[in-house]
C-alpha cells in the first residue's frame, strides 16, 4: 500500500517516529520534493540484535519500490547504542543521487543529536563523581590530620567544620552548567517566538519562506533599541 506524504513533517504527530529528531522527517520530505524521489524510509536498528524497526516513511514503500525494480540509496545513521538507516527510493532514471547523498549526510548528523543527552549524562555523572571524590578526600585528609594531633583541643571541631563548609560550596562547574542551561532555554524560547513570527509574516503579509527568514535575521541583527516591533511588522 502506498504511503502518502504527510502534510506536516513532524514525528511527534506519529507515535511510530517517537524519539526521532523532528528535523529528520522535515529533511527527508524536502529531499522527496526537491529530487522527485519515489519515497523514503527511516529505520532504527536495535543494538545487539540488529533488528530493524521502521520509524518514518513517506511515498512508495520499500516493498513497492522493489516490485518495480527502481534503484535506492542507503545511508547509515548514528552509531553505537543508537544507529539506524535512511533509505531513499530513487525515481525514474535513478533520481538526483548527489543531492540525496547530501541530505542523507545531513540526516545522519541530525540523528546523532539524539545521542547528545546520553553523552552529556555520562559526562555529567563522571564529573559529579570526580568532584564528590575530590571533596571527600580533602575533608577526610584534613580530619585525619586533626586526629593525629589531639592537643588541638576544642578548636578541632571548629576547624574541620569551617574546612568542610569551604570545600562544599557550589563549584564553578555547577554555576557554569546552570548558566548554560538557562541560556539554552532562552534560545529555545526565542526560536519558538521566531517560528510564530515567521508564520505571521507568511500568512498575513504574503512573505515567502526565504523573505520571512531574511527579515527575521535582520531583526535579530538589529542593535538594541532599534524597535523590534517596527521591524517585525512592516
Amino acid at each position: 500500500m502506498t504511503q502518502g506524504v504527510p502534510e506536516r513533517g513532524n514525528p511527534t504527530d506519529n507515535p511510530q517516529g517517537a524519539g526521532i529528531p523532528r528535523s529528520v522527517e522535515a529533511l527527508a520530505l524536502l529531499a522527496l520534493k526537491q529530487t522527485l524521489a519515489d519515497g523514503y524510509a527511516v529505520y532504527e536498528i536495535e543494538a545487539g540484535t540488529g533488528d530493524r524497526r521502521l520509524k518514518l516513511a513517506a511515498g512508495l514503500s520499500v516493498q513497492e519500490h522493489h516490485a518495480i525494480e527502481r534503484t535506492e540509496l542507503r545511508h547509515p545513521l548514528g552509531s553505537g547504542s543508537r544507529s539506524g538507516e535512511v533509505v531513499f527510493l530513487c525515481g525514474t532514471g535513478g533520481g538526483d543521487r548527489a543531492n540525496l547523498e547530501r541530505i542523507a549526510r545531513a540526516i545522519d548528523q541530525v540523528w546523532r543529536l539524539s545521542l547528545l543527552a546520553e553523552s552529556y549524562a555520562r559526562e555529567a555523572a563522571c564529573i559529579g563523581a570526580l568532584e564528590a571524590e575530590l571533596a571527600d578526600s580533602k575533608i577526610a585528609e584534613r580530619a585525619r590530620g586533626l586526629l593525629e594531633y589531639p592537643e588541638i583541643g576544642d578548636d578541632g571541631i571548629d576547624t574541620i567544620v569551617r574546612h568542610a563548609e569551604s570545600i562544599l560550596r557550589p563549584t564553578s562547574i555547577e554555576s557554569t552548567l546552570a548558566q548554560f542551561h538557562q541560556e539554552l532555554e532562552r534560545q529555545i524560547a526565542e526560536r519558538e517566538l521566531a517560528s510564530r513570527a515567521k508564520a505571521v509574516l507568511r500568512d498575513r503579509y504574503g512573505f515567502s519562506e526565504e523573505q520571512a527568514h531574511a527579515h527575521l535575521r535582520m531583526v535579530s541583527a538589529a542593535p538594541p533599541g532599534s524597535g523590534f516591533g517596527t521591524l517585525l511588522w512592516p
